[in-house]
């Protein structure tokens, strides 16, 4: 660190990458959201992120690049909790029940991320628009597997795979949207509770009466 400035500089992002890349991300979220994204410049990145302008260079040129870093920090933080947390989880019905719970909580915890990437994708050049849409779809691949793993295995009925595992993710980021509304009279444990209900509703297959 530089004692003069404060500022992490190149020495700081050799022995501390993963911390650097994290104070950009943090101070870009924060930042996009007080003040929007055409109004934020690079520089004023790295003064609250506490980074010297030659580190940020190294890792964005542009603030697009920041948007899409943003897009893979919340997919690598459920990515990683989902791995961890469904591990040695046959049951497909409790694989995806672990599987919606971690992503509404990451959604939960990173909601100003959450809300960015829907409010400012537009403004992305087509390079990073193209890499966030794919981030997309692999979070819902993710979904996607499961639920075919249910299918195979005779515990879901028949469905549009993709368009559930999309459906499942909207129901997620639907927390983060419209928590204005629901944060009246839900808590997080509740809302989830009844979106699973209406997943395994839609999924589960039917007893059939003799």
């Amino acid at each position: 660190m530089d004692h003069l400035t404060g500022k992490l500089n190149g020495l700081d992002w050799v022995s501390a990458p993963d911390n650097v890349r994290k104070k950009i991300i943090d101070a870009a979220s924060i930042l996009y959201a007080r003040k929007g994204f055409a109004d934020t410049s690079l520089q004023e990145i790295s003064e609250n992120a506490g980074v010297s302008r030659s580190v940020t260079r190294h890792y964005v040129k542009t603030k697009s690049e920041i948007m899409r870093m943003i897009m893979e920090d919340v997919l690598t933080i459920f990515h990683e909790n989902l791995v961890r947390m469904i591990k040695g989880i046959d049951d497909p019905k409790e694989k995806l029940t672990a599987a919606l719970y971690i992503y509404l909580t990451v959604v939960d915890q990173q909601r100003e991320k959450a809300l960015l990437i829907y409010q400012k994708s537009s403004s992305l050049d087509r390079a990073s628009k193209s890499r966030v849409m794919q981030l997309e779809v692999d979070v819902s691949n993710i979904f996607a597997k499961i639920i075919s793993q249910g299918i195979e295995q005779g515990v879901f009925k028949e469905v549009d795979v993709d368009l559930m595992a999309f459906d499942i993710m909207m129901l997620a980021h639907m927390w983060a949207l419209k928590r204005w509304h629901f944060k009246n009279r839900l808590n997080l444990d509740k809302y989830f509770k009844l979106q699973l209900e209406i997943v395994m509703d839609a999924l589960e297959k039917k007893e059939r009466s003799p």
